[in-house]
């Protein structure tokens, strides 16, 4: 097996060129928006807000049928029940 190495060079800033392929492929992903660097070194591409808003009202809807589903559940009955 051959070691997967970075094709980067150690004495280059990697986290520059991330920074700037991450850009390079982001008007592909139009979902989401400019990374950001964080003071511990993450890098993180955040989720258009609107979309994310969307995301957070459906779940917020769907959770509410569910529980909705759960409080309407009959007894069941016997399986050797006849009507």
């Amino acid at each position: 097996m051959t070691s997967s190495k970075p094709a980067v060079a150690p004495t280059e800033d990697q986290q520059a060129l991330l920074l700037l392929a991450i850009k390079e492929l982001l008007p592909v992903f139009s979902d989401y928006e400019n990374p950001i660097v964080r003071s511990d070194g993450d890098v993180v591409i955040p989720l258009n807000p609107i979309l994310k808003q969307n995301r957070a009202a459906f779940k917020g809807l769907a959770d509410a049928f569910s529980e909705m589903m759960k409080q309407d559940v009959r007894p069941r009955m016997s399986k050797t029940w006849v009507e």
